[in-house]
């Protein structure tokens, strides 16, 4: 596949996707994704009543559905089944939490990767700085060139953090604050 083509198959999925936003949208600039919680367990098995949650799966479906969605449209969330008015605030608190436990679970590893890779990058610094200085002695050879090859490498994680798992790290955490912002509604069933 040559470079048109990739960029024309790359276009059509564009396309694609803001049909499918499109499809989706109420009017107001919301994506809307319908979940029927009617058929389902609601709560995990695992949670008490003090810590209860939703059932893991219903997380799941929704950020399968929404993930695609770009982060800076709202998302208005129809959840169907019948609930009285202190189900429905339960099942709005759960998912608060769910979303605020996991956004703490995000900055907690941007954290760990900023550490991470301020210090791969200092001791990739100074690796190479001993290096240097042994390569202009011309001296222990092979010592030089282990040190060259360990400075290189922290570096390298180092550019690896940065570059690579701190974008992916904030997509992740713009794609909860959609979450974690997104309208709840309830829908009865009929029946």
């Amino acid at each position: 596949m040559n470079f048109r083509e990739k960029r024309a198959e790359l276009k059509q999925r564009k396309e694609e996707l803001k049909a499918y936003v499109a499809r989706i949208s109420d009017g107001e600039g919301n994506a809307v994704v319908d979940v029927d919680l009617s058929r389902v367990e609601l709560y995990d098995p695992l949670s008490l009543k003090g810590q209860r949650d939703l059932n893991g799966e219903i997380y799941t479906f929704i950020e399968a559905q929404t993930n695609v969605i770009p982060a800076e449209i709202p998302l208005r969330l129809r959840l169907h089944g019948n609930f009285s008015e202190e189900e429905q605030t339960e099942i709005r608190e759960m998912m608060k939490h769910h979303y605020v436990m996991k956004s703490f679970d995000i900055a907690w590893d941007l954290m760990a990767n900023m550490r991470k890779m301020i210090i791969l990058a200092i001791f990739g610094a100074a690796v190479l700085a001993v290096y240097l200085a042994l390569a202009i002695t011309g001296k222990n050879v092979l010592m030089t060139e282990i040190l060259s090859i360990i400075g290189s490498f922290s570096l390298w994680e180092a550019a690896d953090c940065f570059l690579l798992e701190r974008p992916h790290l904030r997509r992740e955490n713009r794609n909860n604050e959609q979450n974690l912002n997104q309208k709840v509604e309830f829908v009865p069933t009929e029946g």
